[in-house]
């Protein structure tokens, strides 16, 4: 009896395992994540540069809705964030803010353009120059959007933080993301084909600081000495393949965040 008891427990231990498996749901074509409505729920989004759309689908992956979005001829899709309910607008209208660039490829340098729309294309805000952005809920429970913008088209290029009060709240995980700017290390332009300038918001301080990059792949790349005190590097990239690598400057005990960097 107590080693037929024993076979039936060590079965059910068996059968658990073999149920608690990862599993895959969907996969798609288009970069995407999940977002959480305040009254729709979850949703899981991409992001369709080809077609400038932003595709919002249901938990079981169905297609819940397609808002086109208004990108000028010869300009190219770069990011889509926030999507909401009642951070834009307080009546839970869907909306969200993307972001397209320009290639300038005699002058090589990117201009940006962002903007906020409710799902029908209604503009609620323009952004010109605008390409990185956050949203951020204050203690007395105001909600902030602020937007930094960039004239690429000069060296050092001149930045312009505006800060924009929200009607609405901050609710999803997708709206908790923090951009790139937010941190001390940024590339510009990004992408890139040819060459990116860096700058640190802290001048290095350690004699042996390295500047390193790696591929997609996690493979390193590069590793650069840095000198103590500076500040910036322009760095010629024409020599890589097309692709996403991931660049950090090492100080000392101090390393930076891995940011993202696109060849193409």
């Amino acid at each position: 009896m107590k080693v037929k008891i024993m076979f039936i427990v060590l079965l059910g231990l068996l059968s658990f395992r073999l149920g608690a498996q990862i599993t895959q749901d969907a996969s798609y074509a288009y970069s995407g994540t999940f977002t959480q409505l305040a009254v729709s729920g979850d949703k899981f989004f991409i992001m369709d540069v080809t077609n400038s759309q932003c595709r919002i689908y249901n938990t079981n992956h169905s297609l819940w809705k397609t808002i086109s979005l208004e990108i000028p001829s010869g300009q190219y899709l770069y990011d889509i964030k926030y999507i909401s309910e009642n951070l834009f607008t307080n009546d839970n209208n869907l909306s969200l803010i993307y972001t397209y660039y320009l290639y300038d490829e005699v002058n090589q340098y990117y201009t940006y353009t962002s903007k906020v729309i409710k799902e029908d294309g209604s503009l609620l805000l323009n952004l010109p120059g605008c390409q990185y952005y956050f949203v951020t809920t204050m203690q007395d429970g105001s909600t902030k959007l602020v937007t930094y913008s960039y004239d690429y088209s000069v060296w050092p290029s001149p930045i312009t933080t505006a800060v924009y009060s929200l009607p609405g709240t901050l609710l999803s995980q997708d709206e908790l993301v923090q951009p790139v700017q937010s941190n001390k290390l940024t590339a510009f332009p990004n992408p890139a084909s040819d060459h990116i300038n860096l700058v640190w918001a802290e001048p290095v301080s350690s004699s042996n600081a390295m500047l390193q990059m790696h591929n997609s792949a996690g493979q390193l790349v590069l590793q650069m000495p840095l000198q103590a005190g500076q500040k910036q590097l322009q760095l010629n990239i024409g020599q890589y393949p097309k692709g996403l690598y991931f660049y950090e400057v090492k100080d000392g005990n101090r390393v930076s965040t891995a940011q993202k960097l696109i060849i193409q």
